[in-house]
């Protein structure tokens, strides 16, 4: 099989030219092919990411607003992984109740994804959940953008339509979709067990390419 091959290059310098609230702005200069290189990237926590499917063939989606590109857009539940030392496991777990009100009792890893890997040093780890109900509380109450959140059931032929025609864009969305067209036809081919290793996360902790939570 073919890998991705971590490397820690020389370092000339290193600053954090942004302090955001979820994300850092890093400038790094190394040393590549006998030059000093300077590159700008986003500093990321890492994620997770839920592909939840019921027995109707149906995907849960929420849409949720991205002030970036100043759209709602349609997403599986995901979030940050901004708790001290959280099993990524556990933070997938959390964020689909959170998101979705929603428990599930069949966990896999569908795949990993480095998000932007040219900007950010975000990797993901998006999860399969299957056995789908609604939690005995309910949905906790959001805030900001999670505030009265829509969450819907929509049918996988549907999703894969709005794809096709552009309207739909979310990369854990697109990417999701069709890994989840896969696992179903061939388990055997992608799916993991749910507390499967996470080499490329272990590698960017490794690298100080994570923006550790405090604390």
């Amino acid at each position: 099989m073919i890998s991705d091959r971590p490397v820690d290059l020389p370092l000339v310098s290193r600053e954090v030219i942004v302090a955001g609230n979820v994300v850092d702005i890093r400038r790094d200069v190394f040393e590549l092919n006998e030059a000093q290189v300077t590159r700008e990237y986003v500093l990321h926590p890492g994620a997770v990411g839920v592909i939840a499917v019921n027995d109707r063939g149906e995907m849960l989606l929420v849409e949720q607003y991205r002030h970036p590109i100043s759209a709602f857009m349609w997403e599986p539940p995901a979030g940050l992984l901004d708790f001290p030392n959280e099993d990524p496991l556990v933070a997938a777990k959390r964020e689909l109740l959170e998101e979705t009100g929603y428990v599930a009792t069949e966990w896999k890893v569908l795949f990993d994804f480095a998000n932007s890997p040219g900007g950010s040093s975000e990797q993901l780890r998006c999860y399969l959940a299957k056995g789908l109900d609604l939690h005995t509380d309910g949905r906790p109450i959001g805030h900001d953008e999670e505030l009265d959140m829509p969450v819907h059931w929509i049918p996988i032929q549907e999703v894969l339509a709005s794809i096709a025609a552009g309207l739909v864009t979310h990369p854990l969305l697109v990417a999701g979709t069709f890994a989840l067209l896969t696992a179903l036809a061939e388990p055997d081919l992608i799916v993991r067990p749910a507390d499967s290793q996470w080499p490329a996360r272990e590698s960017v902790l490794l690298l100080e390419r994570v923006r550790l939570p405090k604390e």
